[in-house]
């Protein structure tokens, strides 16, 4: 119905908050700020200040010049957004980036009235950006400044309301002329005419925790379209459903029906549950969920007189192979750079016992040495051979200095296609020889227990050879328990002392080498507590039951009452 409102002489009302943060529902309003258009004139102002649900923090305080002793007595903000609504009546919205005022509104309105504000709401940062590309920037500050109104933004809500409302009187025209004469013919121009269709679904996050986790997106059927995680449950997955998203309809905030939530008491938690949860659902909205999924190899049949380097997703018993691998760009790659490079055969022709086989046509193009028509002898193809697996055993910087020379060359030459090509393999080679060398190494270490968690619970990632046996995640109140702690030890004991968790790399799955990766890059980046496994799963129970005690800061009750006795 408001989509209909005639620009002309409709009823609009621009509006600006101030907060304590930037999560709904975890930070509160502390200023609302409104003004009342009608036929592009200035009929009405509104401005309340609210009581606020926490103190507000020194920044806020510099930024606004509204303390707490400002909102002690003011109303709370129930009794605001009634007034509010009230001024609002059955006026379109309008804000300077409404992704942020509306997402505190909206979760206020559904909160009081089970919904949230009706759509289209406008917004003048979208728009200026539409209609004024060339301008630096788009903020309030600037806008104010290009069209020269006579209000001057100063981060309270009343005044950034009448600069905004100022604005907007004089994009009316610019509007007009463009041959846009309604409130939704504003949105579609914006970018934003699915925005009633989202609202909606506002509610499905209006419960989510603001805590950190993973989220689930599914459809009317139940599939799942999408799996992240976040900081902020709440405040994530909210923010899908103020996406401009009129480019398409494959968008998970249009197909979503239904969110899942599971909460994790640390980063690494969230990263190795978001990568077990897409292997295991396929998301079809997930840009990136087949990446990891199938394990190759870079394998030899040395047993053959001509033997070719190919790349193969299944670990044979003759030859040498090298691997596993999961970056199958990355192991094409290189494979293709180590055979241009060193001379060797890229054909599947078979040969024959001399050598021979039928014409091929990768004999005139260069691709080839072309061992079938006697172009090179067995010896001298097996030092060629000899040459590129020695890259995996030593040599890998000598094959990179070598491809670097050429790129820099090609470049001189401004032959590009071939730098490009030259840069492309050294990005392949440093990613091949990361992921074995991180593989080597998990390979090598028998097993640690990471500890990590927040102020309400605790997670210990059992690791194995680098990869996740299993994942504990305790609530803080429950560390002092004898259940815990013989939970605790039961659990190490399963994880370290099954000979089924050996290393083999003929046996690691996706899954495996995903979190090998996932928690070797964590590692390095974080540096979190951990413990090391010795060999005595008893041994290392007893220390991470007392690391965790240490890392919650939950004294030992046994201990104190033994003093106390």
């Amino acid at each position: 119905m408001l989509a209909g409102t005639p620009l002309s002489d409709g009823s609009f009302v621009t509006v600006d908050i101030e907060t304590t943060g930037c999560r709904p529902g975890t930070n509160g309003i502390i200023e609302i700020g409104a003004v009342h258009i009608m036929a592009g004139n200035i009929v009405g102002r509104f401005g309340e200040l609210v009581r606020a649900s926490e103190p507000i923090p020194p920044a806020i305080k510099h930024l606004t010049g509204i303390d707490d002793s400002m909102v002690a007595d003011a109303p709370d903000v129930t009794t605001v957004m009634r007034r509010f609504r009230e001024f609002v009546g059955e006026s379109v919205l309008i804000a300077h980036n409404h992704r942020f005022d509306l997402g505190f509104l909206d979760y206020e309105a559904e909160r009081a009235w089970g919904i949230p504000f009706p759509r289209p709401v406008l917004d003048t940062l979208v728009l200026a950006r539409r209609l004024h590309p060339e301008l630096e920037r788009h903020n309030l500050r600037a806008l104010a400044l290009a069209y020269q109104v006579e209000t001057v933004p100063d981060h309270r809500a009343t005044t950034d309301a009448m600069a905004t409302a100022e604005v907007w009187c004089l994009m009316l025209a610019e509007l007009v002329e463009r041959g846009i004469s309604t409130a939704g013919d504003v949105a579609r121009f914006s970018g934003l005419a699915l925005q009633g269709d989202l609202a909606r679904k506002l509610v499905l996050a209006t419960d989510l925790p603001d805590a950190p986790g993973v989220y689930v997106m599914r459809d009317a059927a139940g599939s799942v379209l999408h799996v992240g995680r976040a900081k902020s449950l709440r405040t994530r997955v909210r923010s899908y459903f103020y996406a401009p998203v009129d480019q398409t309809s494959n968008h998970p905030a249009v197909l979503t029906a239904k969110v899942d939530h599971i909460m994790c008491a640390s980063q690494l938690d969230a990263q190795l549950l978001e990568s077990r949860l897409s292997l295991r659902y396929h998301p079809r909205l997930d840009k990136d969920h087949e990446r990891g999924r199938s394990v190759v190899y870079l394998h030899v049949d040395t047993a053959s007189r001509f033997p070719r380097l190919r790349v193969t997703n299944r670990r044979y018993a003759t030859g040498t192979t090298i691997g596993p691998l999961t970056n199958v760009w990355a192991a094409t790659t290189l494979v293709d750079a180590l055979r241009a490079h060193y001379g060797l055969r890229a054909c599947t022709r078979r040969l024959d016992e001399a050598g021979r086989s039928r014409l091929c046509p990768r004999r005139s193009d260069g691709s080839c040495p072309h061992p079938c028509d006697g172009g090179l002898t067995v010896a001298e193809y097996q030092k060629r051979v000899a040459a590129a697996l020695a890259s995996f055993d030593g040599g890998a910087e000598q094959f990179r200095s070598a491809l670097q020379t050429l790129r820099e060359a090609s470049a001189a030459e401004q032959r590009y296609e071939d730098a490009i090509g030259y840069r492309d393999a050294l990005r392949a080679v440093d990613r091949t020889m990361s992921a074995l060398r991180i593989v080597r190494e998990a390979a090598a270490t028998p097993g640690m227990v990471i500890i990590e968690g927040n102020e309400r619970a605790l997670a210990l990632h059992l690791v194995r050879f680098g990869y996740l046996m299993r994942t504990m995640r305790v609530p803080k109140d429950h560390l002092g328990s004898d259940e815990w702690e013989q939970a605790v030890t039961s659990s190490i004991r399963r994880a370290y002392e099954s000979p089924a968790a050996d290393p083999d790399s003929d046996t690691l799955t996706p899954r495996q080498l995903r979190d090998i990766f996932l928690i070797h890059t964590y590692r390095e980046q974080n540096a979190p507590s951990e413990v090391r496994f010795t060999g005595d799963a008893d041994d290392l129970a007893h220390k991470v039951v007392a690391a965790a005690r240490r890392f919650m800061r939950v004294p030992n009750t046994r201990r104190a009452n033994g003093a106390n006795a």
